[in-house]
C-alpha cells in the first residue's frame, strides 16, 4: 500500500518545497516594503525637522532686523515699505527679539 502511493508522496513533497519557497519570497518581499516604508517615513521626520528649523531661523532673522536702528525708524515711521508700529509694540518687538535671538559673535 505503501509502494502504491509513493508517487503522491512525491508530488506533496514537491508541492511543499514550492510553497515553502513562495512563503520565502512573501517573506523577503515583506521585510523589503518595510525597509523602504521604515526609509520614507525617517526621510519624511528628517524634512519636517528642516522645515520646522528653516521656519525658526527665518523668524529669528526677521526678529533680529528690529533690533537695527534704521529699521525701528522705517517701523516707527511707516515707511520704505514698512507699515507703522506704535513704540510701545515696537519695543515689545525688540525686547522679544532680544530674549529669543541669541547674539552673535563674529568672530567665529
Amino acid at each position: 500500500e505503501a509502494v502504491e502511493k509513493y508517487d503522491e508522496v512525491v508530488h506533496n513533497l514537491e508541492f511543499a518545497k514550492e510553497l515553502q519557497k513562495t512563503f520565502s519570497g512573501l517573506s523577503q518581499d515583506l521585510l523589503k516594503a518595510q525597509k523602504k516604508a521604515q526609509r520614507r517615513e525617517s526621510l519624511l521626520k528628517l524634512e519636517a525637522e528642516k522645515k520646522k528649523l528653516r521656519t525658526i531661523l527665518q523668524v529669528q532673522y526677521v526678529l533680529q532686523n528690529f533690533t537695527q536702528e534704521h529699521v525701528q525708524k522705517d517701523f516707527k515711521g511707516g515707511v520704505n515699505g514698512a507699515i507703522y508700529l506704535p513704540s510701545k509694540e515696537l519695543d515689545y518687538l525688540i525686547r522679544f527679539a532680544k530674549l529669543t535671538c541669541p547674539e552673535r559673535n563674529e568672530n567665529l
